[in-house]
């Protein structure tokens, strides 16, 4: 964890559930809108974090703030047929640009490296340009960006130009 964070970054525990399923909300709400489909109401995401997020291949980390009151951010690894991969990192609203998710990032890089790998990888939403600028920024190269779905049958997705590395996709 950089020293200049202003939170401390520590391994999920179940106090923290209320807290993550709000976090896991926002993060996934805030997705699902960038793919033109509606908000993630809070009772889904509480389903989300026992059945998906800490299963024994999930490593969860939170970042509290100096009061210890909530969880302000989260990120979660996960072991997959031996590389492990960040699948989720969100910060809350109020906590963005202050250096959360670069924390969060190097603690599950940390991680990863005390189990004796080097990789982690992740994906990255095209139209989540902040999120790929922030991982840029950290070191990480793009080796794919390409993510294809249909519609569901009660959705409609936005389709709208996105211009991305000189290509232009429709979603």
């Amino acid at each position: 964890m950089s020293s200049t964070s202003p939170v401390k970054i520590r391994e999920y525990d179940v106090h923290d559930f209320v807290g993550l399923t709000e976090l896991v909300a926002e993060f996934f709400t805030f997705h699902r809108r960038l793919t033109g489909r509606g908000p993630l109401p809070p009772e889904e995401a509480a389903t989300l974090i026992p059945q998906d997020m800490l299963q024994e291949s999930s490593y969860v980390l939170v970042a509290e703030p100096p009061d210890g009151k909530d969880i302000v951010g989260f990120c979660r690894v996960e072991l997959h047929e031996g590389a492990y991969f960040l699948r989720e990192i969100g910060v809350t609203e109020n906590w963005r640009i202050r250096g959360v998710g670069t924390a969060l990032l190097r603690t599950a890089e940390d991680y990863i490296k005390e189990a004796g790998k080097t990789n982690l990888y992740l994906s990255v939403v095209p139209r989540n340009i902040d999120a790929i600028r922030f991982f840029v920024r950290r070191g990480y190269d793009i080796i794919n960006t390409l993510e294809l779905r249909t519609e569901g049958p009660d959705e409609k997705i936005q389709r709208t130009p996105l211009h991305f590395l000189g290509l232009q996709f429709r979603y």
